[in-house]
């Protein structure tokens, strides 16, 4: 049978039967005969009959086909015109596929050869080309329907839409937009018309505008840039794009005008004159802005300025006439702006006053005279030689020996010693350049003898005649003085001439004689005497009768220049001098080199006869002053001496490897300006950055820069940078906060050239250093506190401080407050509360780190509300920092104080040792455990205790504990005694006392105390003889302590005879024997300790028991 088919058959009750099929129903509908018993073989063939029938039907209703099934329905498409399409359709059981378009069946070319619509064989319509004609066009409603001789199945709908885009956009936007920073744009743009209906894209400078909350792209395809940026200016096109392709509109150029901006401002410049100046000007903007130059006081220096190509301004060779007010102006379409910048041109320095040369005495005091001018006016500096470290002083410095005057120009150098000669630099540095100026000063231990320059000669003159004999001194390092001496034979006795009337002795020194007589002839010797030595010269006068000779003055060659000496090595030195000018020229002369060193007392000749004004000198000594001078010769004799060379001293060199020439040509190269600080900038509160650049070629003779800084107090220091082509330097370690003046100067081995220009700054502020001091807390009125404290000193806060920071903690809560003044009130404050306050002061740099909090006690402010009825000040706990030495003198204090309670305890202890007195036992109490008067110590000479935690029961009146020890073996049956060791150390009972009351002043406290309320009664049975008592590690039961060690005097005591046992003083059948061992019970709530009393002296205890004596 046919899957799904229902098969019914009904013979005995229905006169019909009814054939149901799964698709369609078709009924076979047969009649049934009523059998008869007689007929039962005939009914019998009947129903095989039917039966066979009815197999028969459905074998026939198995092998028909249902209506065809649509497996596969037409999609919508969109075709772009004559471009190839295919609409699918397919169908099960399908004997013929038709389609239709909008409700008429389409031809296809099976049926119209010429239709450009082909019926696939698997029932889609292909187009070969799609056409958009209105008459013939594909567009439209498509759908296809399957049949079969059994039905026919439609499919469902699809629309055909062939693809369209215009070439012209309805909208677009301007090919210009120009607007200013801020504003808001709107790009217009409206897609040409097409189908489908074109998607609009915005391109910026080719690339796709996405949506943002600043650039949204409307449903109608305009572009909205909102708060349009400089970064929006570009070329923006709109874009239509659907499947027949893509349309631009022309490109839109949007440009944001951004008025002019500094990015950089030119700046103040103060330089020196020939220097050249750059200004720099750095505008921003869109579109970019066009720069003018121009002076506001004065004209532009015409010839001298150039501008580079990013609009820097400079001025070549700067005069004093260039100073004035510069204005760089940038302008563009959205605005204007200016800046101005001022240029000051000062002159370099200049020496006023130069030092000289001297040659100083050991011992003596020199000073070195250098005024240097300038604007503005310069600072001055010296240059001390021979230090290794800084050997620069300013005004009002002092070095060693060397000292400063209060306005620079003076050094004074006291008890000069041949240590420092040397060359002194006179250093000028202001912002307009540098300036140095030398001079040499040589410490000699001494000074040369004086010399005679023209001496006396021999005469022989006839009576009658004029006798002259000259004498100049030469003495350059004293005065001299000149005294002449007459002896007339070698064996006869000297005498002094004095002047008279033949004898004269004029200031030249020479000795004339008028009318010369026979007995003047002899010797005379003419003697120069200085500070320095004595010298003599003798010259012999023979008057003879018929002498033909006259004295007459003999004309001497001129004498020549100073020599100058230079160190030609170690032992030679290297002299020149120039002819005296009135020598005649063609004259040939010859020269006499005469030299003195220390620890002569004469001059000597170094070299005779020399040619020419130049000449070594060898064979000298290192390290040791000597002076030269050089004399002319010819055939009338030598000359007067030249003047003295100045001392030099030939040193072992310092470099071996670089000559004397070197080292003058490296002094003449750096003698000149070689580099200039171009800028110094902070580039942290220590540190700064500074760069220069050479002004000047060196030669090759420059190793590196030294930088010199002036801070607080005028210190100076030095630091250095190798390199001859190092122009930048970061220098740290700088205080912040702090003005410094900075200048360089260049160095070759040991040789320093001439400073720079000097820059002044102030490093930028730091956060303090500390944080602030002697913080104070105290509490004014209910719930308000008042904080104070001391501010930071300048140096400490390393800037201004600004404000304050309060961090007040309660409990987990915290309060954080800024202020400006050093104090601060604070209100809500709780009673019985814990306050902690910490203090943090910030300058422009930040803050500082907090202060060590303080403790602010409230609670014992309440307290002394309630006692008092005065305010007590609060209780403030404050531990600032302490310096070390206080620690240095509190611990050995300490550990004295503690030895001398030591001793003082052990004198106590001795002395109880030997003290046998039975009334005056040696009790012990704890004052804490009483209150008021009664906290005190029993005896003044006796303060140790030994605490036990153990409770006692029971109370006993002072009466009792005086009629006790008075009788200690008196029965009282009507009182209850209880042990000795549980008896309560509390204090009395509240019953009033009948006996009298006794008390003794306290030798420690000097309070009446009342011992009948303190000491209890000894217990009418006492306690055994402890013989090991005293030991803590000794325990007999729970909760009893026992002391070991400690001897016992009571009257009880019977360890004196010779009984082993103790012996009870009371009787043994009393009810009120104590026993042995009593538990010691410790107090309930531990609040309060107890105490055992007992003797420091008592006997040791043991744990036997003993039984008592009947």
């Amino acid at each position: 049978m046919m899957h799904g088919a229902a098969v019914e058959i009904n013979v005995a009750t229905a006169s019909f039967s009814t054939f149901w099929l799964r698709r369609g129903v078709r009924s076979v509908e047969f009649e049934v005969v009523p059998h008869h018993a007689c007929d039962t073989k005939w009914n019998f063939t009947m129903d095989i009959l039917y039966a066979a029938l009815l197999l028969a039907a459905t074998m026939v209703q198995a092998t028909q086909v249902d209506p065809p099934v649509i497996k596969e329905h037409p999609a919508s498409m969109v075709a772009r015109r004559n471009d190839p399409a295919t609409l699918n359709c397919a169908a099960t059981g399908a004997s013929r596929i038709r389609w239709f378009r909008d409700g008429k069946e389409v031809t296809t070319a099976s049926e119209d050869p010429q239709s450009h619509r082909i019926l696939l064989p698997s029932g889609s319509l292909f187009f070969l080309r799609v056409a958009s004609s209105r008459r013939g066009g594909d567009a439209g409603t498509y759908w296809c329907v399957a049949s079969n001789s059994y039905g026919a199945t439609r499919s469902n709908n699809a629309t055909l839409t062939v693809a369209s885009l215009g070439h012209d956009f309805l909208s677009e936007p301007k090919s210009q937009i120009k607007t200013r920073i801020g504003e808001t744009i709107r790009l217009h743009c409206k897609a040409p018309k097409g189908s489908p209906l074109p998607k609009i894209t915005w391109l910026k400078n080719r690339k796709v505008v996405n949506n943002s909350t600043r650039m949204i792209t409307t449903f109608g395809g305009d572009l909205i840039i909102k708060k349009a940026d400089h970064v929006d200016s570009g070329s923006y096109v709109c874009q239509a794009q659907n499947i027949m392709g893509i349309r631009e509109t022309k490109a839109t150029t949007v440009t944001i005008l951004i008025p002019p901006w500094f990015k950089e401002r030119p700046a103040n410049v103060t330089i020196a004159s020939g220097a050249k100046v750059e200004f720099r000007c750095d505008v921003q903007g869109s579109p970019e802005p066009f720069i003018t130059w121009r002076r506001l006081d004065g004209k532009m220096p015409v010839g001298r300025t150039t501008r580079t190509e990013d609009q820097h301004f400079i001025i070549e060779e700067v005069a004093s006439q260039d100073s004035g007010v510069y204005v760089c102006e940038a302008e563009n379409e959205a605005g204007i702006t200016m800046a101005e910048a001022r240029l000051v041109v000062v002159g370099a320095p200049e020496v006023a006053q130069r030092p000289h040369d001297k040659h100083v005495l050991a011992g003596e005091t020199t000073t070195i005279d250098c005024k240097i001018k300038g604007e503005p006016s310069p600072i001055i500096l010296w240059r001390l030689p021979h230090y290794k470290s800084v050997g620069v002083l300013t005004s009002a410095q002092k070095k060693g020996v060397v000292s400063v005057s209060k306005d620079g120009t003076v050094l004074q150098i006291k008890d000069i010693s041949p240590d420092n000669s040397g060359t002194y630099a006179c250093w000028g540095v202001s912002s307009g350049g540098g300036i140095s100026s030398h001079a040499e000063i040589q410490a000699v231990e001494a000074y040369p003898p004086p010399m005679i320059g023209v001496g006396p000669q021999d005469l022989n003159i006839a009576p009658g005649e004029m006798a002259t004999f000259p004498c100049e001194p030469v003495s350059e390092s004293s005065p001299p003085t000149v005294t002449w001496w007459y002896q007339p034979t070698i064996q006869d006795t000297v005498k002094q001439v004095n002047e008279t009337t033949r004898f004269m002795l004029p200031q030249t020194g020479a000795l004339i004689i008028k009318g010369v007589e026979k007995s003047d002839s002899g010797i005379y010797t003419c003697r120069i005497t200085a500070g320095t030595g004595i010298v003599e010269q003798a010259a012999v006068l023979q008057v003879v009768n018929g002498a033909k000779e006259k004295s007459q003055l003999t004309i001497l060659p001129a004498p020549p220049s100073k020599p100058k000496v230079k160190p030609h090595n170690e032992t030679s030195v290297h002299l020149t001098w120039h002819p005296n000018s009135q020598i005649t020229q063609g004259k040939k002369l010859s020269y006499i080199v005469e030299y003195w060193r220390i620890g002569w007392d004469e001059w000597r000749v170094a070299n005779a006869l020399i040619v020419g004004e130049t000449c070594v000198i060898s064979n000298l000594i290192a390290e040791i002053t000597y002076i030269f001078l050089v004399r002319a010769v010819s055939n009338k004799g030598p000359s007067f001496p030249s003047p003295w060379s100045d001392p030099i001293v030939p040193h072992r060199p310092s470099h071996p490897d670089i000559s004397l020439d070197e080292i003058y040509l490296a002094r003449r190269r750096l003698s000149r300006p070689t580099v200039s600080l171009t800028s110094v900038k902070p580039s942290s509160p220590d540190s700064v950055v500074l760069t220069w650049e050479h002004v000047n070629h060196h030669e090759g003779f420059m190793d590196g820069i030294m930088i010199y800084t002036i801070g607080p107090d005028s210190i100076i220091k030095e630091y250095t940078v190798f390199g001859s082509v190092s122009s930048i330097y970061t220098l740290k370690g700088l205080a912040s906060n702090t003005e410094y003046t900075f200048f360089i100067v260049p160095f070759w081995k040991s040789i320093e050239g001439t400073p720079s220009n000097s820059h002044t700054i102030w490093t930028p502020e730091d956060v303090p250093m500390i944080s602030p001091i002697n913080i104070m807390a105290s509490l004014r009125n209910e719930g308000t506190m008042l904080i104070t404290w001391s501010p930071l000193t300048q140096s400490e806060a390393q800037g201004t401080i600004i404000a304050y920071k309060v961090l007040i903690t309660h409990q987990k809560n915290q309060i954080i407050e800024t202020v400006q003044n050093p104090w601060l009130e604070v209100h809500g404050i709780e009673n019985g509360g814990l306050y902690t306050v910490r203090v943090a002061a910030k300058t422009s740099a930040g803050y500082g780190p907090f202060s060590s909090p303080i403790l602010v006690d409230t609670a014992s402010e309440v307290d002394g509300s309630v006692k008092n009825t005065s305010v007590k000040p609060p209780s403030v706990i404050y531990s600032p920092p302490q310096p070390a030495w206080i620690l240095y003198i509190l611990v050995p204090v300490v550990i004295l104080i503690s030895l001398i309670t030591l001793l003082y305890v052990r004198r106590l202890r001795h002395k109880g040792l030997h003290s046998h007195t039975p009334h005056n036992p040696s009790l012990y109490q704890d004052p804490s455990m009483y209150s008021g008067p009664h906290s005190v110590n029993m005896y003044g000479e006796q303060k140790l205790w030994w605490p036990a935690e153990v409770e006692i029961h029971g109370s006993m009146t002072s009466s009792k504990l005086r009629n006790e020890y008075a009788e200690p073996k008196v029965d009282h049956p009507n009182e209850t005694a209880e042990p000795y060791a549980t008896t309560t150390l509390l204090t009395s009972s509240p019953r009033p006392m009948k006996s009298p009351q006794w008390s003794k002043c306290s030798e420690d406290s000097g309070v009446q105390v009342n011992w009948a309320a303190i000491i209890p009664p000894p217990p009418s049975c006492p306690p055994p003889i402890a013989r090991d008592l005293g030991d803590p590690r000794v325990y007999s039961e729970p909760g009893l302590l026992l002391y070991k060690g400690l001897p016992h005097y009571s009257q009880y005591d019977n360890r004196g005879s010779s009984e082993q046992h103790y012996e009870w003083p009371c009787n043994t059948n009393s009810d009120n024997k104590p026993e042995v061992y009593t538990d010691f019970l410790p107090p309930k709530g531990g609040s309060k300790r107890f105490f055992m009393f007992n003797s420091l002296n008592s006997n040791g205890y043991h744990t036997d028991h003993t039984e008592p004596k009947q």
